[in-house]
């Protein structure tokens, strides 16, 4: 089993989510979150399955209402047969994972898992690894927002040079304890507050390039894991997303990092 359940982060809401009545699937689109356009696309391609990064159900339901936003979603699926599987952190703790991804995108060396899971020795939350040498933290923020395609929240920590750099996808300030015990020069992760900003500052140098923006490349990995695994099933067609689900919009004096976001979804 490529994913195995325990691997998930305790509580996390991974695995089925809706239930169809389709025997045999046959389309399968691969997303990072469920959304109206992202439904809307998959009615289109007539799909049968949605295999999305982000669960869509994760607090209990008291209600499945249309006049919020998990109920419309849910009702839609059901109405329109459509399955839905969520990975999150068993993508997360995943080899190949989300972390992983967008280290060997910035360049990182001798890349190893930050937190290994306690079962398997290839599985683990977030990464660590380091850069070729030594770059000033200017020009080290500059290469994660050209590979993000975002701006970019960011403090100094124990030294204007960066090497040894950690990395947890999504909102991973829980793990700044790991990092510090590693001795990282700088962690990239997101959802990272003002006040925890503070705290580190002077030790730890955190880079906050947005949960999208770091997330965004997983549909894109997914569907090429995927595609990979079952090229024999000849029946079976694979979809990637093309809709850009990112629902926070910066004012930076530009708008071009939109575009460049789309870009990347639809390589």
């Amino acid at each position: 089993m490529h994913f195995p359940a325990d691997t998930a982060m305790e509580g996390d809401r991974v695995g089925l989510q809706i239930q169809s009545e389709v025997d045999i699937v046959q389309n399968i689109l691969f997303t990072l979150e469920v959304t109206d356009e992202v439904i809307l696309e998959a009615i289109e391609k007539n799909i049968d399955l949605i295999i999305a990064f982000h669960p869509l159900i994760y607090r209990p339901l008291k209600t499945i209402a249309n006049d919020e936003r998990v109920g419309r979603l849910a009702t839609k699926l059901i109405k329109n047969d459509i399955a839905l599987i969520c990975v999150h952190t068993l993508f997360d703790a995943f080899v190949e994972g989300t972390s992983r991804i967008l280290a060997e995108k910035i360049g990182l060396e001798q890349i190893k898992i930050l937190v290994p899971h306690k079962n398997y020795q290839d599985r683990g939350m977030g990464i660590i690894g380091e850069l070729p040498k030594a770059t000033e933290i200017s020009k080290f923020v500059a290469k994660v927002s050209e590979v993000c395609s975002a701006p970019i929240r960011y403090n100094i920590g124990k030294s204007d040079l960066v090497q040894k750099i950690a990395i947890v996808g999504g909102s991973g300030t829980s793990f700044i304890d790991d990092v510090l015990r590693q001795k990282a020069d700088a962690f990239i992760t997101a959802d990272v507050t003002y006040h925890i900003f503070h705290a580190v500052k002077g030790e730890l140098s955190l880079i906050d390039p947005g949960h999208y923006e770091m997330e965004q490349f997983v549909p894109i990995y997914l569907h090429k894991y995927f595609s990979e695994e079952v090229s024999e099933m000849k029946d079976l067609q694979l979809f990637q997303s093309n809709v850009h689900t990112n629902p926070v919009t910066y004012f930076t004096g530009r708008t071009d990092y939109i575009e460049e976001q789309i870009n990347i979804i639809n390589h």
